[in-house]
């Protein structure tokens, strides 16, 4: 199960090799993500994060930190860097390359394949190294930067009543 979790990362996130992510993965894959709380993602929601991270940041690298596995669940830390010169999460190309951004993923294994999965990674770290965010909060500056994110078109209606 540990090689072919660090084959996945290898493979797959560092080298972009997308036609490898159904050897990996089932179609029957549920995702548990932060971020994506309101609905679960699925095998093709998978495959498109992976496509966008390595579209944003073609020279993406996550390094494992740390790897631990028991019975059909395997727990990964992982840290990973990479330059944005292509939009992310609707943030147009900056050319910056930050820090390492620290991340946990894990996943539950059924006949070879990775079946479901939780995932955390330090998504407002990245964006105040993207410059999106700023470091330090005050009112003027969570106005100023919701402000631009809506002009960026990066916050979206979520279509719910208030």
């Amino acid at each position: 199960m540990k090689a072919k979790e660090q084959q996945f990362v290898t493979e797959v996130w560092n080298e972009g090799n997308f036609d490898r992510i159904g050897d990996m993965v089932s179609e029957a894959y549920t995702g548990h993500w932060f971020g994506f709380e309101d609905e679960p993602v699925d095998f093709d929601g998978f495959k498109e994060f992976i496509r966008a991270v390595r579209t944003g940041f073609p020279d993406f690298e996550m390094d494992v930190e740390f790897m631990f596995a028991e019975e059909d669940m395997i727990a990964i830390g992982f840290t990973a860097v990479g330059t944005h010169e292509g939009e992310f999460m609707g943030v147009p190309p900056t050319g910056k390359a930050g820090d390492p951004v620290p991340g946990i993923m894990i996943h539950r294994f059924e006949n070879g394949k990775v079946v479901e999965g939780w995932a955390v990674w330090d998504a407002l770290g990245l964006m105040q190294q993207l410059g999106v965010i700023p470091e330090k909060f005050s009112l003027a500056s969570f106005l100023e930067t919701t402000l631009n994110l809506t002009k960026q078109d990066v916050l979206k209606r979520t279509g719910r009543k208030a």
